[in-house]
């Protein structure tokens, strides 16, 4: 019998172990934000995880075992073999699953950062417990059901364990973050010439960064965030690890899923320039109304010292109405005409005759203020990227003395 105890706590705890992964994964992929995890189960991809085959099954499978108590004795013991059979097959088709997405790279696992090892090694030692303690209780033939029905129930509750430990370790890792964000404002308050650009909006924020760090690059010496590291804390991390008296120019995408968070990130790097990219009706869910999403976003512009400047992204309707509500040096650009019988659109920069071709992207930038036309060809698809480049060109020829040229 004890053969038997073996295999399915095998089975199962291959199974468990990439569950708890999985689940960590998914914890720090939303920065270990309770909105953000919770909001990811509006989505498609979020559903699925409790909406598929397997799980579904096993929660049948646990209603069937748990309506077995009702049953005498003797069909009851009948029934043992068949429910405790069927959830080892599972156990065995998910563990094959497993095994291929190890060596298909497929599996899903937190990046072992400090904090990333310790919610690993918590749960594991839970996980470890717990299969102890049941060997130590049931490990007798008649209690064979119990011990099943244990791993079964641990299984279906593994989001809500892994996540209890998360929220567990939640005052430690803001006191941790707290000492990271101060260390990294002291730092920037010692880099006095530095030039800080932000960037936020709902859409386009990673290619307007992009763009302009290769502009700005080509004269400067320019530290930008890296791809998906656009929070508060990410912003700190990269200001200790990589920010140095030679940094010129520091490009920060911003982003935020509550009120106050770009504020947040503004008192840390003291942006002069700002852009606003664009704004919709993303991440509503963690945001609550279009409103609070609208004056979010504008905390970046109201973060600007006096003598900063902000650009607009004409094309969308909420940037507009924050152009007009800006009280600074400020730019506004289109890549569409835009009139109607109460509002004529006069923008300082167009991005006229927009082509977007197989392999390429041209488009010629006209500006009222410079009084010239300048033709752009870049080798990307999608006539979006006009607006994003128009941007950061704007920064480049208006605030930093570039050429169109260059």
């Amino acid at each position: 019998m004890a053969f038997f105890f073996i295999l399915i706590a095998f089975l199962w705890f291959i199974r468990e172990t990439k569950a708890i992964l999985f689940w960590l994964y998914l914890w720090q992929l939303k920065e270990y934000r309770f909105g953000r995890f919770f909001d990811h189960f509006r989505t498609y991809q979020g559903k699925k995880l409790f909406f598929n085959f397997f799980f579904i099954f096993k929660i049948i499978l646990f209603l069937y075992v748990l309506s077995l108590a009702f049953y005498p004795k003797l069909l009851a013991w009948q029934l043992y073999a068949l429910w405790i059979v069927i959830l080892a097959v599972i156990y065995f088709f998910e563990d094959a699953k497993t095994v291929l997405d190890f060596f298909q790279k497929n599996l899903k696992k937190p990046v072992l950062t400090q904090k990333g090892k310790i919610l690993i090694l918590v749960s594991l030692i839970v996980e470890f417990l717990f299969l102890f303690i049941l060997f130590q209780k049931f490990q007798k033939i008649k209690l064979f059901y119990w011990f099943s029905f244990s791993l079964l129930s641990f299984d279906i509750l593994t989001p809500f364990l892994v996540s209890g430990i998360v929220l567990l370790f939640q005052p430690l890792t803001v006191y941790w973050q707290n000492k990271i964000i101060k260390r990294a404002k002291e730092k920037r308050a010692k880099i006095k010439d530095l030039i800080v650009i932000g960037i936020t909006g709902s859409y386009g924020k990673t290619s307007t960064k992009e763009f302009l760090n290769t502009i700005l690059s080509s004269k400067f010496k320019v530290l930008s965030t890296p791809a998906h590291q656009n929070t508060d804390i990410a912003i700190a991390k990269l200001i200790l690890e990589k920010l140095n008296e030679d940094t010129e120019v520091f490009i920060t995408e911003m982003a935020a899923y509550k009120r106050g968070e770009i504020t947040s990130a503004c008192q840390i790097v003291k942006p002069k320039i700002g852009i606003l990219t664009g704004i919709n009706e993303q991440h509503m869910a963690t945001f609550g109304s279009l409103e609070n999403i609208i004056k979010t976003k504008y905390e970046l512009i109201e973060s600007l010292p006096e003598m900063g400047f902000a650009i607009f992204n004409g094309d969308n309707q909420y940037c507009r109405e924050l152009y007009k509500k800006a009280q600074l040096s400020k730019r506004i650009c289109y890549t569409k005409f835009l009139a109607s019988a109460q509002e004529v659109v006069v923008g300082d920069f167009w991005a006229k005759e927009v082509k977007a071709e197989k392999e390429s992207l041209s488009f010629k930038i006209f500006s009222r203020r410079w009084g010239e036309i300048f033709e752009f060809k870049v080798n990307l698809l999608g006539e979006h990227h006009a607006q994003n480049i128009l941007m950061a060109a704007i920064i480049g020829k208006e605030v930093l003395g570039m050429t169109l040229e260059e």
